[in-house]
């Protein structure tokens, strides 16, 4: 027996950009419905600190619901302040499990019907027109038919089973950006973590090192930082490597010393190959993954400053995927979209966090600065068909493009664009491509969103304090070198 539930406006995937779709949609006055496959809301942005809100001149980009939502859980102690950082402009350091209830709060008092523990098997299409999906949970299979559905599953799954169009990987070999099991190291000694960050020869954040003026000014401040963010410490990982007690296809420390004063976020775990598409390839990766921690957990503990008493506290419940499906949209955007700041006429969300790729088939990572860029509608519109938007990483660009657009705050601000997008087509009863631009982009900036329209001037008094990375950087390397070409590192 299938049972069948109608809604104005349907979410599949209540990551990031799916909790700010869903509330979004709802605040503007749409019966919507969320639907996720775990028993929490939050995916990825539930397991980790976030990056992105503001661009490389210190100005905030990402306001709004995304805005709202750290003002929140800032006032109810459950995140830091902004950290600012010259290569990541901005870190927010949250408390995970207070990010899960209070999005769960803000959906019920915004009138979003969550279905947890729903996963989406099946797409509903009528001839050019996606009419919804069809989920299966311990109610059975139910078919939840919409008005608009909007597709913040990561994966694009909406779209593939709807015989949408979408690309995956980049171009030459369709290889995706490795993907990490974030976990988190306690009872770690802050003072002696520091004093080893501040040994030069450690080497701690390799972007900032070979600029003395910026290092001295990071070193000014790294005592009082609620968060710290690593990206280094190559020639300790490679003392542990030629002793034996390291073998994994990474050769820096990457994570963060988030704002409890005993925690560490590892974010170093590694695998290349995957398919995230693919059931049998996810599980290998699993298991791959799950070898590292132990091996890691050993190498802070032996080589890493502060580290000698941590041990491991928590495994996020997931992998963390930085790219799969692209959906191809209306348009479609590129690296020299965001390289170059690009001010699209549908503007309905910002970005300006540095092209971010974690090297599909090496170690560390190639990274490319950009200006703070706009994101237009059309890469939010399904193309060829009606009544289907995308938020999130699954958003219409390039490869290289979604190495940026891909971080949470970014997402938020894609997922309150598309919500609010849908409620105002639903509202008028016609689609989102007939619905009038400068409506959508009016109720957005009345939300308190950015779309370039109060966009303030470049925050001189941060970036004389911590001051600022050339736009252009040596590229840094990692493809396919020794601890990437072991046959351990790759899913097959």
């Amino acid at each position: 027996m299938t049972l069948t539930h109608n809604t104005q406006v349907l979410v599949v995937g209540s990551g990031a950009a799916g909790i700010c779709a869903a509330l979004a949609a709802a605040r503007n006055g749409a019966e919507t419905t969320l639907i996720e496959y775990n028993g929490f809301l939050g995916g990825i942005s539930s397991t980790l600190p976030w990056l992105g809100f503001h661009d490389r001149d210190y100005r905030l980009l990402v306001k709004g619901l995304p805005l709202e939502i750290v003002k929140r859980l800032h006032k109810a102690g459950g995140a830091s302040d902004f950290v600012f950082d010259p290569k990541c402009a901005s870190t927010v350091s949250i408390d995970t499990h207070a990010w899960k209830i209070q999005a769960v709060e803000m959906c019920e008092e915004a009138g979003v019907r969550i279905m947890l523990h729903s996963q989406m098997v099946e797409t509903l299409r009528e001839g050019d027109r996606i009419a919804g999906v069809i989920v299966e949970n311990k109610s059975g299979r139910v078919e939840v038919r919409a008005d608009i559905t909007i597709d913040c599953s990561g994966d694009g799954d909406v779209a593939a089973r709807g015989d949408v169009a979408w690309e995956k990987g980049r171009t030459t070999d369709g290889l995706v950006q490795a993907p990490t099991l974030v976990f988190k190291l306690g009872g770690v000694d802050r003072p002696a973590f520091i004093a080893g960050c501040k040994d030069p020869a450690n080497n701690y954040r390799e972007w900032i090192r070979p600029y003395p003026e910026l290092w001295k000014k990071m070193m000014k401040r790294i005592d009082s930082m609620d968060a710290i963010i690593c990206g280094g410490f190559a020639p300790l990982m490679e003392k542990a490597r030629a002793a034996g007690d390291l073998d994994i296809p990474q050769t820096r420390v990457v994570g963060v010393k988030t704002h409890r004063p005993d925690e560490f976020l590892v974010v170093m775990t590694r695998v290349l190959g995957l398919d995230p598409t693919n059931a049998q390839s996810l599980s290998l990766a699993y298991a791959r993954i799950y070898q590292q921690i132990p091996q890691i957990v050993g190498f802070f503990q032996k080589y890493v400053p502060g580290f000698a008493g941590a041990s491991l506290r928590e495994i996020a419940p997931m992998l963390g995927v930085r790219e799969s499906r692209r959906i191809m949209g209306d348009y479609v955007m590129s690296a020299d979209d965001l390289i170059e700041g690009r001010v699209f006429d549908d503007a309905v969300s910002m970005g300006g966090y540095h092209i971010d790729i974690h090297r599909p088939a090496g170690t560390w990572v190639d990274s490319r600065n950009v200006q703070a860029y706009t994101i237009p509608l059309r890469s939010l519109i399904a193309r060829d068909v009606d009544s289907l938007l995308m938020a999130g990483k699954c958003l219409s660009a390039t490869h290289e493009a979604v190495a940026s657009t891909r971080v949470v705050p970014i997402c938020m601000g894609q997922g309150q664009a598309a919500g609010t997008a849908a409620a105002l087509a639903v509202a008028r009863g016609v689609s989102v491509r007939q619905t009038p631009i400068s409506a959508i982009q009016d109720a957005l900036a009345s939300q308190g969103a950015e779309i370039g329209r109060s966009l303030e001037e470049p925050n001189w008094e941060i970036i004389e304090e911590l001051g600022q990375l050339p736009l252009v950087e040596e590229e840094s390397t990692g493809d396919r070198d020794a601890a990437s070409s072991t046959q351990l590192a790759w899913v097959r």
